[in-house]
């Protein structure tokens, strides 16, 4: 089955908000100087992508390849869940 990530956007609000960070300057990048974007893409990049697995309160291997997003006030990943129906 194909991993299937809900709530997901094609291009989310926070795509569109510039970046303001000095790259290459650690003292003007995030997280030491604030930025937006890269506070928004950090979270998204803690999103998974392809399905995983866990283990049940009975030690048993289970499979995840659903998550729902929990989205923020710029469309940003504020959390996500898995096993919770949208």
């Amino acid at each position: 089955m194909k991993f299937k990530i809900n709530n997901s956007k094609n291009k989310a609000l926070w795509e569109s908000i510039p970046c303001t960070c000095n790259k290459g300057v650690v003292m003007e990048e995030h997280p030491m100087k604030p930025c937006e974007f890269c506070r928004c893409e950090i979270a998204w990049k803690s999103v998974p992508q392809k399905e995983f697995t866990i283990k049940d309160r009975k030690g048993k291997n289970v499979s995840i390849n659903e998550i729902n997003l929990i989205r923020g006030k710029h469309e940003d990943v504020i959390g996500w869940q898995y096993g919770v129906k949208a």
